[in-house]
């Protein structure tokens, strides 16, 4: 029936049609149809073109060590003219006119061999924001560094140091009060004690923890790990096992240490593999089996070794804060404060009684090199890290009266002159709200013209593009967004805070010590590491997955590593000097 049809009716008509429609009518349908085809293929191409840069900053995640960061972060940059822009010395955000006069005074004095012109400049003249550059705007644009004449500056400054260091040593007799030892000693430590310290914090973590491990085995390698290093919980025990070795024993521990963590006996350290207790553990205590594991390898690894015997085998300051609720306890523990409690007791009491154990105690050393309790005739009990809050609570005056509220960081600063944080917060799904002011973000006209033909970008430009390409970013409105809405989301959740109306499980998550609140008045006190996460389900389930410890472990050092990478030029400006006095001060010393 309905080839019936179709024959007698549908294809008659439709012959019909064909042969009755004039020529003019199938030009103009061609025509249509042409304009069509044209339209589908371009949009085709348009959306299916590779667009390099994208796929670089997509390749940019995926990295698995810093050489394979660089080269595409080095691309990253020419794509986005951001070579251009560093070699452009102006800038609205630093004082490039005090740069500029500052480094041909050093160049001066340095060719002309001047050592009290040197001297006097850089007493004067060594401040870690110098001229502005060391803000963190400056940073954001470039993964490869900042502008070339504020790298100028930094070398320029190492290049007299060393000069002074090598000239002062030399005998050549004309004035003996240069060349005394004496003179070498104050001057370094001078320049040292002006410009300040800085300490890297690592503040809890105790599902991501490990993260530490990785911003600590990037820092070490570059060079630019504090000699102060301080930490709670999780962090305390990372922190730990980088000050009680020595170079020799850290290496490998950096290297592999999944390999070395292998020699754990799993089934006879309360490592207990049945899910039920996997998930009491992460939802009640906070931490998960890689992590008790990892505090199992840290105890055995470092021993029963003191905060005093610590500093004397390695020169590193370890800080390990703990919240006791007696105030006859210090809650800042170090070489100082206490110079013979065993290491381990201190991560043990950073955690919180009722955490690892129920009785949890500080052990030292006595004269005679037995351990003993610390203050066996005081009843003392250690509080969680999420449990303690330095400010007033609004219906409250105080939690307890015998809780210390001033932040134990603030002795920090005045046992070491500390005056630069570089805090890592293991809480990698905060990442969005925390990281936004060091977050490296493309400005739109900061990228040349595409090519369709070539299939890459031109790299022709005109002296007006050059121009365009190489100025300071102005406004950027979705950036200050974000901004606001972390702050905002940030504030509301102390506020619940100090309501009482967060829950445990909420207040570990959230709740993060700050070690001062001079953070909060200049930027240029503190440089904040966050991870971040990618694979946001994916990755808690790791916490719970007991079966894939050894592949765990290696995967979030990496995670810690990713997050410090595009941080090397600001913490290299901010540190260089310092490190570089620091080795010179020690340098004289031990030779005087």
């Amino acid at each position: 029936m309905i080839k019936y049809i179709i024959n007698n009716t549908v294809l008659p008509i439709v012959a019909f049609i064909i042969n009755n429609t004039p020529s003019f009518i199938w030009a103009i349908i061609e025509f249509i149809i042409d304009i069509c085809f044209f339209w589908v293929k371009h949009l085709y191409h348009i959306y299916y073109r590779k667009d390099p840069l994208k796929d670089h900053i997509k390749d940019l995640t995926n990295v698995s060590n810093y050489n394979e960061w660089k080269e595409i972060a080095f691309e990253i940059d020419k794509l986005t003219n951001m070579d251009l822009w560093r070699q452009n010395f102006i800038s609205k955000h630093y004082d490039y006119v005090l740069i500029n006069e500052r480094i041909k005074l050093l160049v001066e004095a340095r060719e002309n061999q001047d050592f009290q012109q040197i001297m006097s400049l850089l007493r004067s003249g060594l401040i870690r924001n110098f001229g502005g550059i060391a803000q963190k705007r400056l940073y954001l644009k470039s993964y490869m560094g900042t502008k070339f004449k504020i790298e100028e500056y930094i070398n320029e400054i190492l290049n007299c140091l060393e000069f002074l260091n090598e000239s002062l040593s030399s005998s050549n007799g004309d004035d003996y009060v240069m060349n005394s030892k004496q003179l070498k000693l104050d001057f370094f430590h001078d320049a040292r004690q002006s410009f300040g310290s800085t300490a890297l914090l690592l503040q809890g973590g105790s599902l991501f923890g490990l993260c530490h491990l990785g911003v600590v085995k990037a820092l070490y390698f570059r060079r630019l790990l504090p000699r102060v290093i301080g930490g709670s919980a999780v962090g305390a025990a990372v922190a730990s096992l980088v000050c009680t070795l020595t170079d020799d024993e850290l290496i490998p521990i950096l290297v592999n240490i999944e390999e070395l963590m292998k020699n754990i006996d799993v089934l006879n350290h309360e490592i207990d593999e049945r899910y039920g207790n996997v998930i009491e553990n992460v939802v009640k205590k906070g931490y998960s089996q890689d992590i008790l594991l990892f505090l199992k390898f840290v105890r055995d690894t470092i021993g029963d070794v003191t905060f005093e015997e610590a500093y004397m085998k390695t020169g590193k300051i370890l800080n390990i804060v703990i919240h006791p609720t007696n105030r006859s306890v210090p809650s800042l523990l170090n070489y100082i404060t206490a110079p013979n409690v065993i290491i381990w007791t201190a991560i043990y009491a950073s955690i919180g009684t009722g955490v690892l154990s129920d009785d949890i105690a500080l052990y030292v050393k006595d004269f005679n090199n037995e351990i003993v309790l610390q203050t066996p005739d005081i009843d003392v009990k250690f509080l969680k890290p999420q449990d303690v809050s330095y400010q007033t609570s609004y219906f409250q005056s105080n939690i307890s009266n015998n809780i210390q509220h001033q932040s134990p960081y603030t002795k920090l600063t005045e046992l070491f002159n500390v005056n630069h944080f570089v805090i890592s917060l293991a809480r990698p799904y905060l990442a969005p709200l925390i990281s936004n002011d060091l977050k490296h973000y493309h400005a739109s006209y900061g990228k040349v013209k595409y090519d369709k033909k070539k299939n890459c970008y031109d790299g022709e430009m005109s002296k007006k593009d050059i121009e365009k390409y190489t100025k300071d970013t102005g406004f950027n409105f979705m950036k200050r967004l974000k901004n606001i809405i972390g702050m905002e989301i940030q504030h509301r959740i102390v506020v619940l805070n100090k309501l009482g109306l967060l829950t445990e499980v909420m207040k570990r998550l959230f709740i993060d010590e700050k070690p001062t609140q001079m953070q909060y008045l200049a930027s240029i006190r503190e440089v904040t590491i966050v991870p971040e996460v990618r694979y946001l389900v994916k990755d808690f389930g790791r916490v719970f997955d007991v079966h894939r410890t050894m592949e765990n472990i290696p995967y979030w050092v990496l995670v810690g590593e990713r997050s410090v990478w595009p941080l090397f030029p600001l913490l290299w400006t901010r540190c260089a000097i310092e490190f570089a006095l620091d080795d010179l001060y020690n340098l004289h010393r031990k030779r005087s």
